[in-house]
């Protein structure tokens, strides 16, 4: 098994339903709210087939990205590190939530102003996070993920992305085990991944490089046929998922879910008890 496969076992998974108000969060086109409540479903089955314990939360009528709730904090098997997002309220309203239903069975920090942090900005690979500075990320709230993170034994790099390279990190690269990257093209190049093996996405597919290898299978947006292919070449198994109601929000494959690595017995059972408050599409 590869090293890093020892730190990336996913045992549980926490998803938050698309409401009506999704239509408010468009960004890219218009999204229909029942395709966006099957797509979803489908996505949990694919989580569920990957052998993970999958928990709902109810659509949040004040939010309407919150169905993407991968953002909402960094986690590892014994740390919660929640988020911040001063200039959006209701978005920590959402934060906060995810932080009671963690409280207590992980330790949890919370990044304070004036740090900004967003999750997506974090990439983790194995025992190790890159953390990238953005428009949503300042070096103040890096600084302060960083010294969570190598305070529990995590390794931390920080790095900026170049300047044609406009997306989130976790959405611009996907560890795929064997010491593989699947990566955007203008990232490939950067110091920080120069020891990794690559697939590299070109920018005309670039909604690809938001896959996820979650227990040793690849989730991948539809309508990437050559990667999906490289992906299988190197040994992976390749669900693939159309998620295009939620791209139109900013969505992709990793963000709609916020995953737990081996969760504690008392958060299995939080869990379940947000499962049972989750209302119906």
């Amino acid at each position: 098994m590869d090293v890093s496969e020892m730190f990336d076992h996913i045992s549980n998974a926490l998803v938050c339903l698309p409401g009506n108000n999704i239509t408010e969060a468009a960004t890219l086109g218009i999204p229909d709210p029942a395709r966006a409540a099957s797509q979803h479903r489908k996505y949990v089955y694919a989580l569920q087939e990957c052998g993970i314990d999958v928990a709902t939360v109810a659509a949040d009528p004040s939010l309407p990205q919150a169905c993407l709730v991968g953002g909402m904090a960094v986690m590892t098997d014994r740390l919660a590190v929640i988020g911040n997002s001063s200039d959006t309220p209701l978005r920590q309203n959402a934060q906060q939530t995810i932080a009671a239903m963690l409280a207590g069975d992980r330790f949890l920090k919370f990044v304070t102003a004036p740090g900004l942090l967003d999750a997506e900005d974090v990439l983790r690979i194995g025992n190790h996070f890159y953390i990238a500075l953005s428009d949503r990320t300042n070096q103040e709230g890096a600084a302060q993920l960083a010294f969570f993170l190598t305070e529990f034994g995590y390794e931390v790099t920080m790095l900026e992305q170049p300047g044609d390279c406009a997306c989130r990190l976790n959405a611009s690269a996907a560890f795929l085990g064997r010491n593989t990257l699947l990566i955007r093209e203008e990232l490939a190049r950067h110091f920080a991944f120069i020891d990794f093996k690559k697939i590299i996405v070109p920018a005309h597919m670039r909604g690809a490089a938001a896959a996820m290898r979650i227990n040793g299978t690849a989730l991948l947006p539809t309508g990437y046929a050559e990667i999906s292919a490289a992906i299988r070449e190197n040994g992976i198994p390749v669900i693939e998922l159309n998620i295009s109601e939620f791209e139109k929000i900013g969505g992709n494959v990793k963000n709609l879910s916020l995953r737990l690595r081996n969760a504690p017995e008392s958060v299995q059972i939080k869990l379940c008890e947000y499962e049972k408050k989750a209302i119906a599409v």
